[in-house]
C-alpha cells in the first residue's frame, strides 16, 4: 500500500511529529511505502520521499508581529491555493492509494485535500480538538472549556482563547466558522481516528458522524523486559497551568509526613511558581530535574515506584501514562479527557478528580501501598502490551486504512447516484 502522511513539520518537533514518523517505520517494515508532504526544513525525515512548501513560523523563536504576520499569510487565498496545488502535485505524481493526515492547522489549510479527496481516501488521526475548537485545546485561562464545541465560534473572540491574543483569536475563529459553513471536514476526510473516546465524543457534539470516527489508542515502545518498582513518585512533562503540577504537590502535602519522594522533570512557564509552592508547602522531598533526555525518562521511569500524570486539561491520549505502564509502573492519573481510557482504577493505577488535591491525596494513598505495588506493575506492563504495543497499533491502523477506502468507497456510489438522478429529472 502507498500511504502518504501529511503534516505542517516532517521532522520530531513534538508528539504529534514523532508519532507519525514512528508510525511510518513500522509501516515499512510491513512492506508498505510512504512519502510524506509538509513543510521545509533540514531537519526533515529522510525515511521516505517527501514533497514541502517553504517553511513559516509561528512560536516564540520569532517576535510576535512576526508571527501574527506568518498567520496572516498562511490564512491568505493565495498561499492556500499554493500549498494546495503543491499537494495536489504530489498526488499525481506520487499515486498514494489514501492520504493520512495528521496536525496540519494555520501552516496547511485543513482544505488542502478539497481537490484530492475527490481521487484518494483521506484520514486523520486526531492529535487535538481543532476541527471543533479554535484553539485546539478545548482549556482557556486554567480552566476546560468546550463553549464552542458544536456551537458559536465567538467565545474564542470574546476570550481570547489564542495565547491572549485578540488577532490570533480573531483569526482562528473565523477559520473554524468558515470551515463549518463550507462542511470542510465531512467533505474532504473520509473518516478519523481518535486516540481517546473522550475527543471522539467531542467531535460527535461538534456535529461529526459517530460512525466516521474510530477509537484507537496511541503506543508505546514495550522495553524486553520489565524492572521492580523502585521508590517514590515521577513527572516527566512541561511545566505549565494545564499539567497541573500545582494540584500535584497540594495533594502531596496533605498526606503524613515524610512526605514521600517525588523527582519532576521538564521545564515551562511556570517553573519559578512552582518551586515557589512547594518552598512554601514544606516539601523538602521533591528534587527539581529539569529537562532531561528520553533516554534519562525511562531511567528515572524505572528508578521509581509511581508515575503521576495530574493533568487539568482535557488531554487527549497521554504518552507519559502508556510510556510509564510499558515500563511496569502504575500510574495516578485525573479524570480529564482520554486518561480513564487508559488507567484501572484498583488494578494498574487509580484515578482521581482533576484539580483536586484531596482526591489526589486519597487516591495516592492507596497507590503508596506496598504490599500492592509489584502485582500493580505487573499489570501495568501486561495492559501495555496487550493495548498499547506498536504491533498492536499497526494492525489496528491498517483496517481503519480499509475503512477509510471503504467510506471513500460509499461517498462516490452516493455522488454517482445523485448525479443520475439529477440527469434522470
Amino acid at each position: 500500500m502507498r500511504i502518504l502522511m501529511v503534516n505542517k513539520y516532517l521532522y520530531p518537533r513534538a508528539g504529534a511529529e514523532t508519532y507519525m514518523i514512528t508510525v511510518a517505520e513500522a509501516l515499512m517494515t510491513q512492506g508498505h511505502e510512504v512519502s510524506f508532504f509538509g513543510m521545509d526544513h533540514p531537519e526533515n525525515t529522510q525515511i521516505g520521499e517527501t514533497a514541502t512548501i517553504p517553511f513559516l513560523e509561528f512560536g516564540g523563536a520569532i517576535s510576535a508581529s512576526a508571527r501574527v504576520g506568518n498567520l496572516f499569510k498562511a490564512t491568505g487565498s493565495a498561499l492556500r491555493s499554493s500549498a494546495s496545488q503543491a499537494l495536489d502535485a504530489w498526488v499525481e505524481k506520487w499515486k498514494p492509494d489514501l492520504i493520512h493526515a495528521h496536525n496540519i492547522y494555520n501552516q496547511l489549510p485543513p482544505s488542502l485535500f478539497k481537490n484530492a479527496a475527490k481521487r484518494v481516501p483521506v484520514m486523520m488521526t486526531l492529535h487535538d480538538y481543532k476541527p471543533v475548537c479554535p484553539n485546539y485545546s478545548v482549556f482557556v485561562n486554567g480552566e476546560p472549556c468546550t463553549r464552542c464545541v458544536g456551537g458559536s465560534v465567538m467565545p474564542c473572540v470574546t476570550q481570547r482563547c489564542c495565547h491572549g491574543s485578540l488577532a490570533k483569536s480573531l483569526i482562528s475563529a473565523a477559520s473554524s466558522s468558515h470551515h463549518r459553513r463550507r462542511g470542510t471536514y465531512q467533505k474532504d476526510y473520509h473518516y478519523y481516528v481518535s486516540p481517546s473516546h473522550f475527543v471522539r465524543d467531542r467531535m460527535i457534539d461538534g456535529g461529526f458522524d459517530p460512525t466516521t470516527v474510530e477509537v484507537i489508542n496511541n503506543f508505546a515502545v514495550i522495553p524486553e523486559a520489565a524492572t521492580p518498582p523502585g521508590d517514590g513518585l515521577f513527572y516527566g512533562g512541561r511545566l505549565c497551568v494545564e499539567k497541573g503540577v500545582d494540584v500535584l504537590l497540594r495533594g502531596l502535602a496533605l498526606l503524613t509526613k515524610p512526605h514521600p519522594v517525588l523527582r519532576i522533570a521538564g521545564d515551562g512557564p511556570t517553573a519559578d511558581e512552582l518551586r515557589e509552592l512547594a518552598t512554601s508547602l514544606e516539601l523538602d522531598s521533591v528534587t527539581w530535574l529539569g529537562r532531561i533526555k528520553p533516554e534519562q525518562v525511562v531511567q528515572e521511569l524505572h528508578n521509581c515506584a509511581i508515575a503521576c500524570v495530574p493533568s487539568t486539561w482535557h488531554e487527549n491520549c497521554s504518552m507519559a501514562i502508556m510510556e510509564a505502564l510499558a515500563q511496569g509502573r502504575p500510574v495516578l492519573a485525573s479524570d480529564r479527557g482520554g486518561n480513564p481510557d487508559l488507567v484501572r482504577p484498583g488494578i494498574d493505577g487509580e484515578v482521581f478528580k482533576g484539580n483536586d488535591p484531596q482526591s489526589l491525596a486519597d487516591k495516592l494513598q492507596n497507590l503508596l501501598d506496598p504490599s500492592q505495588l509489584a502485582s500493580r506493575g505487573v499489570a501495568a506492563r501486561e495492559a501495555a502490551m496487550a493495548r498499547f504495543s506498536p504491533e498492536v497499533h499497526v494492525k489496528q491502523l491498517l483496517s481503519a486504512f480499509e475503512k477509510t477506502q471503504a467510506a471513500f468507497d460509499n461517498t462516490h456510489v452516493s455522488r454517482a447516484a445523485r448525479a443520475e438522478s439529477h440527469s434522470q429529472g
